[in-house]
């Protein structure tokens, strides 16, 4: 569990000083005092309870029971919450306070870095959700003008990102060795960071180009991909990390799955982790996908975006033009999917204490596609609070993936590049064909017509279905729709699940021999008789059948929503804050 015995009760104000029962000077005055102080900056991370959804509960590839008040573009500057600057101040406060000579540089230098990590994942945050903001880099009094500047300009914003990036990857102790604790920020920690955000604005700067939301930018999308690709590649030529193998899969579970269902992270690949602790009643990825009314599901438009195993495009009708069952529909597929989703084959603990074949249960998935990527395969985990598995919230195929998608950006992916990244994530994923070792040349229509039908590159186009299916509900797929300009697939995606071959009839969904579920229709005959089984959701007519679907009205698009609004209690406050954003 992450340790936050010390914790620096901070306030909104920002010109109020953290308060604790330790003085300053002792805890400023040791290394004990540094580490304590800085164990209060994990609790920054995503908690044990929503880790495995971070942003993704509001990805257009997650159907749900309801809308967040932001989807729905019910966000104005009036409603808006006011912004949060505490957990910066707590930052500043310790770089400003982390000077006591008593303490030797290179330890006082440690620490720091580590809040300059965190310092750089906070105004991120602020970026992607506000676009310009404030830059403090100290400590605020009443009445310093800082408290009343106006937003700095992405530019500076970004810089400053950078340098604190840099500053956390040359000044963390780190020794040659693999990350044997990965609940602990390390050094390349800040580099695939630095990766991240610089993958996300240069991005944001090309795809937004000619839009206010780039006015005044001077970095140029090249430079930042650059940036992007030369600290993933740091990363990849340390040799410390790598992707983890060595499981075969079977029944849902393989060396991908391991990642997120182990208690323990398999430290060869996950670089930064969110660790549960049953006892402590702090992970529940069972309860939530399994038990919350909540009912977050997959979606049949993304779940086409798999590959077959054999690397060719997955195509949802077969040779005769039928719409394929569940069961061909989860077979021969990317291994990622299995262990992603309640497939044909996935087999869970039962109360008996034994695996048996356990289909999606159709009480709490809306679309049929039941998500277990995070869950543990028993039962008894089924409670509020009882997994164990650890979380990650960094890892090695970011890495893989930054630095392929920064290179193709800039023209200079080779097929060496390729073979190393995109290549490596699909041998892991169980794929033998298509290209593994070269960069591709046919563009799949289906993803370019359903996802991005302005990318004629089909470089660009495999590397984004490859993000998408590697990091599905990591909390990337929001800001990613967001960086390549992409918002309108938030309003206009299709929430359709599994194919339906005729209602009011029984259905053997995994091809076991056993009645799964009968989807009713008008009511009449046999729904009766297999009442137990029995589920009523919404349906869309196809050719031979219908589709589950999960119609939820509300959701809505406009541009502006790329960025939220100030709050008007801010701008009330400090009136250099206008304008706001773009038509708020």
């Amino acid at each position: 569990m992450l340790l936050t015995g010390f914790a620096a009760a901070t306030s909104c104000d920002l010109t109020e000083s953290p308060q604790s029962s330790a003085g300053t000077s002792l805890v400023f005055g040791s290394e004990t005092g540094l580490r304590s102080y800085c164990y209060s900056f994990y609790g920054l991370l995503p908690s044990g309870s929503n880790a495995h959804s971070q942003d993704d509960e509001m990805a257009e590839y997650v159907a749900k029971s309801s809308l967040e008040l932001y989807e729905s573009g019910g966000i104005t500057p009036d409603a808006q919450k006011s912004w949060d600057w505490e957990d910066i101040r707590n930052v500043n406060y310790f770089l400003d306070h982390n000077v006591n000579p008593a303490v030797p540089q290179q330890v006082r230098d440690n620490y720091s870095g580590i809040a300059c990590f965190f310092r750089a994942m906070l105004y991120y945050n602020k970026l992607v959700r506000y676009g310009e903001v404030p830059w403090v880099g100290r400590v605020l009094n009443p009445g310093d003008p800082e408290l009343t500047a106006p937003r700095d300009s992405r530019d500076v914003i970004v810089k400053h990102i950078i340098e604190d990036c840099d500053f956390a990857y040359q000044h963390i102790l780190a020794d040659n060795s693999k990350n044997s604790n990965a609940c602990l920020v390390n050094k390349w920690c800040a580099l695939l960071l630095k990766s991240r955000i610089c993958l996300f604005e240069a991005s944001w700067r090309k795809y937004h180009a000619g839009t206010p939301y780039v006015a005044g930018c001077e970095m140029s999308s090249d430079e930042l991909f650059s940036l992007a690709a030369d600290a993933a590649w740091e990363i990849i030529q340390s040799g410390i990390f790598s992707l983890h193998t060595g499981t075969e899969y079977s029944h849902g579970r393989g060396s991908y799955r391991d990642l997120f269902s182990s208690e323990t992270a398999p430290a060869d690949e996950v670089m930064l982790a969110i660790q549960n602790d049953s006892k402590l009643s702090v992970g529940y990825a069972n309860y939530f996908y399994n038990v919350q009314a909540s009912k977050h599901s997959l979606t049949r438009p993304f779940i086409n975006t798999y590959l077959n195993r054999d690397g060719s495009f997955y195509s949802e009708t077969g040779s005769d033009g039928k719409y394929k069952a569940f069961l061909e529909e989860t077979t021969g597929r990317d291994l990622r999917l299995n262990q992603t989703i309640r497939a044909y084959d996935y087999t869970c603990k039962d109360a008996k204490g034994s695996m048996v074949p356990t289909t999606p249960d159709f009480g709490y998935s809306l679309t049929g596609y039941h998500i277990i990527k995070f869950t543990q395969d028993d039962v008894a985990y089924n409670v509020y609070g009882a997994n164990g598995n650890d979380i990650p919230v960094m890892r090695y195929a970011e890495v893989l993936l930054n630095y392929a998608e920064a290179k193709a950006e800039l023209g200079t992916l080779t097929n060496d590049d390729w073979k190393m990244t995109i290549g490596a994530l699909r041998r892991r994923a169980g794929i033998t064909g298509g290209d593994l070792d070269a960069k591709p040349t046919k563009v799949d229509p289906y993803l370019k017509g359903n996802f991005y039908p302005g990318i004629n590159d089909p470089v660009i186009l495999e590397i984004r279905r490859e993000r998408t299916c590697e990091l599905c509900l990591e909390g990337f797929r929001k800001r990613d729709l967001f960086r390549w300009a992409c918002g309108e697939l938030w309003a206009n995606a299709k929430w359709t699940g599994i194919f339906v071959p005729e209602l009011d009839k029984p259905m053997d969904v995994n091809g076991d021999g056993k009645y799964d579920v009968l989807f009713v229709g008008t009511g009449a005959g046999s729904a009766a008789e297999y009442a137990s089984i029995a589920v009523t959701p919404n349906y869309i007519s196809v050719p031979g059948g219908y589709f589950v679907t999960h119609n939820l009205p509300g959701r809505t698009w406009q541009d502006k929503m790329y960025l939220e609004p100030i709050a008007t209690v801010d701008i009330t406050m400090n009136q250099n804050l206008l304008p706001n954003n773009p038509e708020y």
